[in-house]
């Protein structure tokens, strides 16, 4: 499945954005808080509110269901934007109110009490009606209106003290076990900001409830946007009175902290549900994480907008490659500089059609500004101090970032934010390798990216095919180019200082190649400058920035690379899981060599059809070797080539064993299964069987060899 659906984390949901910390401090103080109290939960549009409040709602929940007492908690959720669609803010606060009467009446055994209280209601909404329809005519009539819906009217005030004598009646049952009324006010934001201010002036005369807290999810700029007609445009010398209006509904403000949000660890695990990148290297949280964070920023939202457009677009490269039989090839650069191009087509279109224009960023000049722009920034009484101080930093000294500051500038949005726009594109020069064409990335990217493009303007772009991969000319261009790379500095740092690789390692590797390359393979070196089908061979070596990938007959069927975990260099071998195994991993006893799988399904939760792991990547195993105490013989390096061979040559070895054309396949159908198949079916039995036992660690076959 793909595609991220846009709606709130659910109660009990895992807490991707890390912030469990302040939920539980929430939830603290709502259960010692005094009444009446009103919390306003904080944060711009898409932000988390709805899911910060359902996950305190779940916690009071849990309270109540393991640890019920007089304390118990009885929570009640409103969506005021339901509420106020085709209706006036009066209206809206009376089905608010009604539905309050509603959800308190279920605790109450005096059905005759709350009904009266609700007719008290609907008598106050007929008179404001009646009075508003005879007085027509200027501005009585709203002030008329407004009296009876103000804090001092007797009808409100009535009607407040009736709320608060249900709330203590109820509270004195015997049967009832609430101590507290929690009160959730969701989606104020989504309403006109005139109506949501008035909204809330009418939600204050009703808040001071004994034993009520409010919790409000509500955006402070739609507040301040709603009394604009009444303060004017916000500033310094104003300020006060927007947020003296704030303050007098709001004992306790909480803003959304989106500045703590784990976004890499968030943005990862999206990635992995949409089966992103299976490459062989993970991708670089930090690298993600300064990606986002100088662009879309961490709101939710904004992001699930993001994975979104990449899942349709690696469907696309899904579709269009052809010469790989998974993204297991595909290179890690060529993924995060897509990734970086879809955030900065969200974010920032205009600076993305920058790029589309011109690529390479480094030729942006004065002509590409002017081409944008038409100088429409130098008519800013304040540009030729700003732009001057501007080239006095780091962020704007050079050609191509005085031409983004311009282009920038014309729009106030984009100027406040043109220094971390800067940033976001120096890091194409400061974390890729110098010998990368990143402008070749960046094309490839652009293509990719013109289908969720959003822009008035006719580019042109077109799609430019899938993955770009970046090839290296042969083992010493390999080699030379790993041990230049800032990763292997931190490797000779930190794990083998002296010297990366050590002698045994490369000695293994160049055994490897020496096999391949002499009888009965025969394996040459990939040319970029041929067609595959043109290399010369059926087995053709792909040196990436990092692997050394092996292919038969166009599809990879193996690959080797050097790593390192827990202080030790090691070598990671690739290969294809065999039928004749029934697809398990081997272990090689004799030469201290245990495969295992790249990709795991487990913690299969059969309630809520959940699974820890990702997708991908069934038809190959992995092994990380110590050269130290294990041999990776030339046997061995025969027969895991010969088995993958074997697999391409025979493919309906997979369609005996399987009933499929590809293992993948056959894994992701019992996935698929698990997830939505009948619960009583034999597909969904079949899959958690399967699914529970295939993935257990010993389930491995054991070679003597």
């Amino acid at each position: 499945m793909v595609g991220i659906v846009d709606e709130a984390l659910p109660a009990g949901a895992k807490d991707a954005l890390n912030i469990s910390t302040y939920k539980d401090a929430l939830v603290r103080f709502i259960k010692r808080t005094n009444t009446p109290m009103t919390i306003g939960v904080q944060g711009e549009w898409g932000s988390g509110k709805t899911s910060l409040l359902n996950q305190i709602w779940n916690e009071l929940d849990w309270f109540n269901r393991n640890e019920p007492g007089i304390d118990d908690f009885k929570q009640i959720w409103i969506n005021s934007w339901e509420h106020s669609l085709l209706c006036s803010p009066e209206e809206c606060l009376m089905k608010i109110i009604n539905e309050i009467i509603n959800e308190l009446s279920d605790a109450d055994t005096d059905k005759k009490r709350s009904e009266n209280l609700k007719k008290g209601v609907n008598n106050i909404m007929k008179g404001a009606l009646r009075i508003g329809s005879s007085m027509t005519l200027g501005a009585a009539g709203v002030d008329a209106v407004d009296n009876i819906f103000s804090e001092g009217s007797n009808s409100i005030k009535e009607l407040r003290e009736q709320l608060s004598t249900l709330v203590e009646d109820i509270k004195r049952l015997e049967s009832n076990k609430f101590g507290k009324i929690i009160i959730y006010v969701d989606d104020l934001d989504r309403i006109d900001p005139k109506n949501a201010v008035r909204i809330l002036e009418l939600l204050k005369n009703i808040f001071n409830i004994k034993d009520c807290v409010f919790v409000l999810a509500i955006d402070y700029q739609v507040v301040v946007k709603g009394l604009k007609d009444k303060f004017g445009e916000p500033s310094p010398d104003n300020e006060w009175e927007f947020r003296a209006f704030f303050d007098k509904i709001i004992q306790l403000p909480f803003t959304m902290p989106m500045g703590k949000y784990d976004i890499a660890n968030y943005v990862l695990g999206l990635l992995e549900e949409i089966n992103y990148y299976n490459g062989d290297e993970d991708l670089d949280p930090e690298l993600i994480n300064q990606f986002v964070t100088k662009s879309i920023g961490g709101n939710p939202r904004s992001i699930k907008r993001l994975i979104n457009s990449l899942a349709l677009i690696s469907i696309l490269n899904d579709i269009e490659i052809s010469d790989i039989t998974d993204k297991s090839s595909i290179d890690k650069n060529s993924a995060m500089v897509l990734f970086a191009m879809a955030c900065l087509q969200i974010a920032h279109p205009e600076v993305y059609q920058l790029f589309v224009d011109k690529p390479n960023f480094k030729d942006w000049n004065e002509d590409l500004a002017y081409k944008e722009t038409q100088k429409a920034e130098e008519t800013d009484e304040n540009w030729e101090k700003n732009f001057a101080q501007a080239q006095e930093t780091e962020d704007f000294d050079t050609e191509w970032e005085k031409c983004l500051f311009r282009v920038c500038y014309q729009n106030k949005r984009r100027r406040s934010k043109a220094t971390e726009i800067s940033q976001f594109i120096s890091l194409f020069d400061e974390q890729f390798d110098k010998k990368l064409d990143i402008v070749n990335l960046i094309e490839t990217a652009l293509g990719q990216t013109a289908v969720t493009n959003v822009s008035s303007k006719e580019t042109g772009n077109v799609r430019k095919g899938a993955y770009k991969r970046t090839y290296v000319d042969g083992y010493d261009s390999w080699i030379t180019q790993l041990k230049a790379s800032i990763y292997w500095e931190k490797v000779k740092r930190f794990v083998n200082p002296e010297g990366f690789p050590t002698q045994k390692n490369e000695e293994t590797i160049k055994r490897y190649l020496d096999i391949l390359k002499t009888e009965p393979y025969n394996a040459v070196d990939f040319d970029i400058s041929k067609p595959t089908d043109e290399q010369g061979s059926d087995y053709v070596i792909k040196y990436t920035a990092t692997n050394i990938s092996v292919y038969y007959k166009k599809k990879k069927i193996g690959a080797i690379r050097l790593k390192h975990s827990k202080n030790k260099e090691l070598i990671d071998l690739q290969a294809m899981k065999h039928p004749k195994y029934d697809f398990k991993p081997l272990i090689l006893k004799k030469s201290n060599i245990e495969f295992y799988n790249p990709r795991e399904i487990t913690d299969l939760d059969e309630e809520n059809r959940t699974y820890k792991g990702s997708l991908g990547m069934f038809d190959f195993m992995w092994a990380d070797i110590n050269t130290e105490n294990a041999n990776l013989s030339t046997e061995i390096i025969r027969k895991l080539i010969n088995e993958g061979s074997d697999i391409k040559d025979n493919p309906e070895l997979l369609e005996s064993s399987m009933k499929q054309k590809t293992v993948t396949r056959f894994f992701t159908d019992h996935v698929e299964s698990f997830k939505s198949a009948n619960k009583n079916s034999k597909e969904y039995k079949e899959a958690v069987s399967f699914l529970g036992e295939y993935f257990k660690p010993g389930n491995k076959t054991i070679l003597d060899i």
